[in-house]
């Protein structure tokens, strides 16, 4: 098959193909697209579609209702392949397999052939425990590669990949992963755990499949401290060691109704802003690790007050200030139907506890039952405070409702 073809069609008036290149993979039906513009009745015009890199190069040619249909050939597309292997705890496999095809974008039409990968068992060792597997998938075009991943799909070290091209030019491909299908996976969150100074949170982990952890040796630990030890749990207990950071003694502890079932996860007391960072909770008999991240915030409720009446113009200044914020947070004024309203810009400070302190001002008119609100939020940690206060004709009283929203 060739890297590239180019089509072309003759024909008398303005011709109009695809600005972009048409991908299809073998087997399908495809239709190239070609009109004219602006249209006109085709049926009686001669129409030519060739190929001009081969010979011959007709593939159709169209006269007077009638048509000679050629071979169509294909050129090329750019693949990738990936088989995914999930162990048990019974030492047999669950298979997951995926395929994936792309183009490299040349003006042509780009065709491939793809086909799932099979993984099948090739042997298992009975004195090391350890079995081998075989991934193989054939009719693939052009060239593609195998990848073998683990669980959390990182790439596993695999015997080499052995490629054969029939005589049809499409390649089968195979290769062998040897693992020990007893061994559980250290899982923890694909996103980063988000918490609020004070709190106490969750840090979630655990084996899969799940096994019993409690005899087992666990640690957890911060990369990005020193000293960077948070917990070490060894034969059914906490030690407590003198390299363990002082920042988290009497912090933490795993959670010992669950170990039995495979989770590891730390439980994490009155969450400090330090707390945040990289946490790494690892099984060293494994050798099995998850890396993942904290981010800590830190919220205050925002409080309104009267700065300024002006009667002349029947108008009142109001201030609201938030203290305690982490990260920096915006401030909103907004009205009873919770539209925005032309507020002053906001003053920002930060304070040597690293805390943010927000604070506004907007000027309304005196209206009968006209709620204001101030609204703070901070959107990387997900949380929101506001504050309502009702103008009436002659004083202001705020509400005794004022609002805490987790958004």
């Amino acid at each position: 098959a060739s890297d590239f073809s180019k089509y072309f069609l003759s024909i008398t008036d303005t011709v109009v193909g695809p600005p972009q290149p048409v991908v299809a993979v073998v087997g399908e039906h495809i239709i190239l697209p070609c009109h004219l513009e602006p249209a006109v009745d085709a049926r009686s015009m001669a129409v030519e579609w060739t190929r001009p890199d081969l010979k011959p190069r007709l593939v159709l040619v169209w006269r007077a209702v009638n048509k000679t249909i050629i071979q169509l050939y294909v050129a090329s597309c750019k693949v990738n392949l990936k088989s995914k292997v999930i162990q048990n705890q019974r030492q047999f496999y669950k298979v997951i397999s995926q395929f994936k095809s792309g183009t490299i974008l040349y003006n042509c039409l780009s065709q491939g052939a793809v086909s799932s990968p099979v993984i099948s068992l090739v042997k298992i060792n009975k004195d090391s425990g350890t079995v081998v597997l075989q991934c193989e998938a054939k009719g693939w075009y052009p060239e593609p590669e195998l990848l073998w991943l683990d669980a959390e799909g990182k790439i596993l070290s695999a015997g080499p990949t052995e490629t054969v091209r029939g005589p049809d030019d499409l390649y089968t491909v195979s290769s062998r992963v040897t693992f020990l299908p007893g061994q559980s996976q250290v899982v923890g969150p694909p996103q980063p755990v988000v918490a609020v100074v004070g709190e106490h949170i969750i840090l979630p982990c655990h084996l899969e499949p799940a096994v019993d952890a409690r005899s087992m040796a666990v640690e957890w630990t911060r990369p990005d401290l020193k000293p960077r030890l948070v917990l070490v749990w060894r034969a059914g207990q906490k030690l407590n060691l003198d390299d363990e950071n002082p920042s988290y003694r009497g912090r933490t502890s795993l959670l010992m109704d669950k170990l039995k079932s495979g989770d590891i996860s730390l439980k994490l007391s009155k969450v400090k802003l330090s707390d945040g960072g990289k946490y790494k909770c690892y099984v060293p008999t494994m050798n099995r690790d998850s890396v993942f991240e904290l981010v800590v915030g830190a919220v205050s409720s925002p409080v309104i007050s009267l700065v300024e009446i002006d009667k002349d113009s029947g108008t009142v200044v109001l201030q609201c200030e938030s203290k305690g914020w982490y990260p920096e947070p915006e401030l909103l004024w907004l009205d009873a139907e919770g539209k925005i309203l032309s507020a002053g810009p906001t003053e920002t400070v930060r304070g040597p506890d690293d805390l943010y302190t927000v604070s506004s001002r907007v000027t309304v008119e005196k209206r009968h039952s006209n709620n204001i609100i101030c609204r703070v939020q901070q959107r990387n940690i997900n949380q929101t405070r506001e504050t309502q206060i009702k103008v009436t004709g002659d004083f202001f009283s705020p509400l005794n409702h004022n609002q805490s929203l987790n958004s």
